[in-house]
């Protein structure tokens, strides 16, 4: 039979023999030209190039999705710590929703921010509500953590250390009212307040080391700062203008609040024997 046009099914055939590895060159277009270095030595080794590209396009996609499968990974979820095996996982990263944002720092209209009233004092009530949970005894035991516990013994009380940070920073914020807030205490409770605020700053500093915020920190030129005596300078200031990384506070509230215990019901715990100094 003549030569066809369609080298179709005869060229598959030829391309699986393993005598002949390169389709016949009445397979090409008679007005491609071939170069004159490539002969059959470099026709040889096109099988070869061709399956090196096909191995690094592989190997492309598998790191491809390696890193979209760390990139996708919350936060807070770090591979080289070790993580409390299930069923007693505390699942707080159920109640952890992330967003980016930026932070507002208004001084003004802000129910946290200003002078004492019962509007700031509600707002801060309000945000430390849930600090205290009930946890597991078999979570605590895992992580070798004691507590105080119910009298069922099955959990034990605790506070996520966000929590605790805030408390902190509640108490510095009293301190710089302490008129206000502690007025008429001895001078032997006031040294006792002022010694748990140094504490409540130390925490704080810790807190913020512990989990620091990369976002960039701006700055940009200001005059008339209450920092400097001449009104008509300008000085740098630092301006947040950066997206932050955020959990979304009100569902992380939200599961703590489904797990909060108040400190006062102290008839629900096991309570030690009155005594003077820590049981």
């Amino acid at each position: 039979m003549g030569r066809t046009d369609d080298c179709g099914d005869e060229e598959y055939n030829r391309v699986l023999s393993e005598d002949r590895l390169l389709p016949d060159e009445d397979c090409y277009d008679d007005k491609q030209p071939i170069r004159p270095h490539e002969g059959r030595s470099t026709r040889k080794f096109r099988p070869i190039y061709f399956h090196v590209v096909l191995i690094l396009v592989y190997s492309a996609i598998y790191v491809g999705l390696l890193l979209r499968t760390f990139s996708t990974r919350p936060p807070d979820a770090n591979p080289s710590v070790p993580q409390p095996r299930p069923p007693h996982r505390l699942p707080a990263r159920e109640g952890l929703i992330w967003e980016e944002r930026k932070f507002p720092t208004e001084i003004t209209n802000n129910a946290f921010a200003g002078d004492p009233r019962p509007e700031l004092d509600e707002a801060w009530h309000h945000l430390l509500h849930n600090d205290n949970i009930l946890v597991p005894k078999e979570y605590l035991d895992e992580r070798n953590l004691t507590s105080i516990y119910t009298k069922d013994g099955t959990h034990g009380v605790a506070s996520l250390s966000t929590y605790h940070a805030l408390h902190c920073l509640k108490k510095v914020k009293r301190m710089l009212f302490k008129t206000y807030y502690h007025d008429g205490k001895s001078e032997e409770a006031m040294a006792r307040e002022i010694k748990h605020v140094d504490h409540c700053v130390e925490y704080i500093r810790e807190a913020l080391m512990c989990q620091p915020d990369l976002s960039l920190v701006t700055f940009r030129w200001i005059n008339d700062t209450a920092q400097h005596e001449d009104k008509s300078a300008f000085y740098p200031t630092n301006f947040d203008v950066s997206l932050h990384t955020c959990a979304k506070w009100e569902p992380l509230d939200q599961w703590a609040g489904a797990r909060r215990f108040d400190l006062f019901d102290v008839d629900l715990l096991q309570r030690p024997v009155a005594s003077v100094g820590p049981a």
